[in-house]
């Protein structure tokens, strides 16, 4: 059955994804903890009592930032590969997909560390979107131990790991003012996970 979406439905999803990137550019220049409703609807262009019509807190507002900044990655991650052969080429896409998608948004960057602040870390790993993203990524692991291709192990555990080494990876990109080459960093990413889960 179709739904049909209103003009007041287009106009409020419109309405909220400008909140939502109003926030993202407040965070990416304060950091999340000094973050205001007030900084955003500023940085809206609306009033803060209009703000408060659409999302019940600040907590609201940056939690739908982050859901909306982390699914259009974990949707290109679940479509990078699909003619990829072997588990190497498939890591090999999704880091590259991933280390892309920070680079071409620094917002979003930004918005990342902020999460991974004191106490973020452990918001980012119940987030429903992370969840996704490391389910996907247990999916491919463990088709890739069912092949023969990398060595029986523990799949949660290995997903973890190879998360956190791109993770990584990505924060210091963030960090380094002359990053190494897109190429290079993904190369190097690909080779040290493989040579530690290879059969």
């Amino acid at each position: 059955m179709w739904s049909v979406r209103t003009k007041e439905d287009v106009v409020e999803a419109y309405r909220k994804q400008s909140i939502c990137d109003a926030a993202m550019r407040v965070v990416a220049r304060k950091g999340m903890k000094d973050v205001t409703v007030q900084d955003i609807a500023d940085e809206a262009g609306l009033a803060k009592g209009t703000i408060y019509s659409y999302f019940e807190s600040r907590e609201e507002i940056l939690a739908r930032t982050m859901e909306n900044a982390t699914a259009s990655l974990v949707e290109k991650l679940g479509i990078a590969c699909k003619a990829c052969r072997t588990f190497r080429e498939v890591l090999e896409q999704r880091v590259r997909t991933q280390l892309h998608h920070f680079d071409d948004n620094r917002d979003f960057f930004r918005l990342y560390l902020a999460m991974a602040e004191p106490f973020g870390e452990r918001r980012l790993k119940q987030h429903p979107t992370y969840q996704t993203y490391l389910a996907q990524l247990q999916r491919l692991v463990r088709d890739a131990v069912a092949r023969g291709e990398i060595r029986d192990a523990n799949v949660e555990r290995l997903s973890i790991a190879i998360s956190s080494v791109v993770r990584d990876i990505v924060l210091h990109r963030m960090i380094e003012r002359e990053p190494p080459s897109l190429d290079d960093d993904v190369q190097f990413a690909v080779d040290f996970i493989m040579r530690g889960i290879q059969s």
